[in-house]
């Protein structure tokens, strides 16, 4: 196949049982996070223009979109925290949005300035959801962590 052959906009999905049956959608996105347990698939892409980001989680076997939402400012670092919930961080907060119901992004916890405008890599949470913690690097700087429980940040 020549380079000029390649599709463009495409997401490939490769089941892991099933490696050699690649699943292609004709499909336009940033980034796209598979579910771990599922096949749910959930799209990020930066609005034209805008610092904002369209979120969208879609059910691949039933070809079916699951929702959307428009995220007021650019998810930062994204990842399912579990196989019903994506944890979202953008540069001044954290966010939960659940594949069930229509909820929209549930607002966990500012982020300290310190972790503002550094790279994030990690976002985690306990079986109950009431720990949380936020790793991200700053240039030069030791690892930072920010550690949440409930309502105040430690």
């Amino acid at each position: 196949m020549c380079e000029g052959d390649v599709p463009r906009d495409n997401v490939v999905i490769i089941d892991t049982n099933m490696p050699m049956q690649p699943l292609r959608r004709p499909i336009t996105a940033d980034s796209a996070l598979m579910n771990p347990n599922s096949r749910i698939l959930a799209l990020k892409a930066q609005l034209p223009g805008t610092t904002q980001d369209h979120l969208q989680i879609f059910n691949i076997e039933a070809k079916a979109k699951i929702k959307s939402h428009q995220m007021p400012e650019q998810v930062v670092f994204w990842k399912w925290i579990t196989p019903k919930m994506l944890g979202l961080v953008t540069q001044t907060s954290v966010h939960h949005w659940s594949i069930e119901g229509d909820s929209e992004p549930v607002k966990m916890f500012d982020g300290t300035a310190n972790l503002t405008n550094n790279q994030i890599f990690n976002y985690r949470c306990d079986p109950t959801e009431k720990w949380l913690v936020l790793i991200g690097i700053a240039p030069g700087s030791p690892e930072i962590l920010q550690l949440w429980w409930k309502n105040s940040s430690i």
